[in-house]
């Protein structure tokens, strides 16, 4: 069987995906891995075949007031809700991952044209796609493929278009087909290759979902569970990290994503490297010069690395302080380790953060206004006080109850058998 996976030019949304790439791979089965030429090198690294789509030559349309409006008024929840603080929290990320892939002012799109015709030339038997790379979708329809989403958090996609399809069956909301703020996002997309905008568009025939059934979902979709297996990158392991550290070693991370969103010196890393600085604990900090600042003093406890894959340093730590992002999480998790959530007002940090705190497995402070004193007081908490590490072992169960990459194979193999549309 062939499989092509497709990915949003990410290296956050690669990684969710090679476990499984192996599994399929290590079963047998033809394997590629379709993404922008930044990812080519990752993807081989990770011993993968590579298919390198270029690069998108403008930048997409910045996202607007009046089309995050558009949403928020077509759904309709009340101010200050929960699903309304979610909806904030997600808005922006929502409408700009899915803008990436729309035509620039010239009506050019290079990631998506070449993802169709790689899709078209080589004829695979299922397609894997990413919920941020619309085209994948597009690319299993034009090849004759089963399509399959696989998620890297939570279905924001399927509870937005849940809650949609409810106020399109309210007469009295005033959402309709016309006003769907969603198929106009992605008409675009979709109408470049002649497609109409569909539910079976937008969700493929089925969605192969990592995340606990704890984390807030979407039910009205056909779910191939799999067990969450972190993958951070390929780097050779230092000498230093096959010793055991001689006091507490803490992890400081604030994602990769994260670097091309906040411009200039992090507060969160300073505000870390003042409450660490007089603590009898070792810091390895992943963070570049830029979230540094030329400023910032680095304690002696600290060591600074612009990248080292989490994990190899989280089966050492005794906790870890970072952004909230699923791929930082779900690495600490699986060896059980506390967490310190610093979050924003951007991306999944909402989700986690809650479910970290219901699981008793660490604890969630807001960038504004952060201070030092508040990350030392909880960082000690962490490291001294056993209810966090009864809370670690909860999450683990939640994540170890669904079956590992290999083992759901047959699944996929029956799936794409039955979707795909040629002999």
């Amino acid at each position: 069987m062939r499989i092509l996976f497709a990915v949003a030019p990410l290296t956050a949304h690669l990684y969710p995906s090679i476990p499984l790439a192996w599994a399929l791979q290590s079963a047998g089965h033809e394997v590629r891995v379709a993404g922008n030429t930044g990812l080519v090198e990752e993807i081989t690294a990770a011993g993968l075949t590579a298919v390198g789509l270029g690069e998108r030559t403008s930048p997409p349309a910045p996202v607007t007031d009046v089309e995050l409006d558009r949403f928020s008024d077509a759904l309709g929840f009340e101010a200050g809700s929960d699903f309304d603080q979610l909806w904030r929290a997600i808005r922006f990320y929502l409408v700009a991952a899915n803008k990436r892939y729309h035509p620039d002012e010239e009506g050019r799109q290079e990631l998506a044209d070449n993802l169709v015709e790689a899709a078209r030339t080589w004829r695979p038997d299922l397609v894997i796609w990413d919920p941020a790379c619309p085209a994948g979708s597009v690319a299993a329809r034009e090849s004759g493929a089963a399509s399959a989403r696989l998620m890297w958090g939570p279905d924001y996609l399927g509870w937005i278009r849940g809650r949609l399809v409810e106020r399109m069956n309210d007469p009295a909301s005033g959402v309709s087909a016309d006003t769907d703020p969603l198929a106009a996002t992605l008409a675009p997309v979709f109408g470049r290759f002649g497609h109409d905008f569909s539910d079976e568009l937008v969700f493929g025939d089925f969605t192969v979902d990592p995340i606990p059934s704890q984390l807030p979902r979407y039910e009205g979709l056909r779910r191939v569970p799999m067990r969450w297996v972190p993958y951070t990158g390929a780097a050779p392991m230092p000498e230093w990290l096959s010793q055991p550290p001689s006091r507490p070693r803490v992890c400081l991370s604030l994602g990769v994503t994260g670097r091309t969103v906040h411009d200039g010196p992090d507060a969160r890393v300073m505000a870390a490297f003042e409450a660490v600085a007089d603590m009898d604990v070792e810091v390895v900090a992943t963070v570049n010069a830029d979230q540094l600042g030329e400023d910032v003093r680095v304690p002696d406890n600290v060591r600074l690395f612009d990248y080292i894959p989490l994990t190899q340093v989280m089966p050492t730590c005794s906790a870890v302080i970072h952004h909230g992002g699923f791929g930082t999480f779900f690495a600490a998790a699986a060896h059980r380790v506390p967490q310190m959530i610093v979050r924003d007002e951007l991306g999944s940090a909402l989700n986690t953060s809650r479910y970290l705190e219901a699981k008793g497995a660490g604890v969630v402070l807001h960038s504004d206004g952060l201070t030092a004193a508040q990350v030392g007081g909880e960082l000690s908490r962490m490291l001294t006080e056993p209810s966090f590490r009864r809370g670690t072992a909860a999450v683990y169960a939640d994540m170890t109850a669904a079956p590992g990459p290999g083992e759901i194979v047959p699944v996929l193999e029956r799936m794409a058998e039955q979707h795909r549309t040629r002999g």
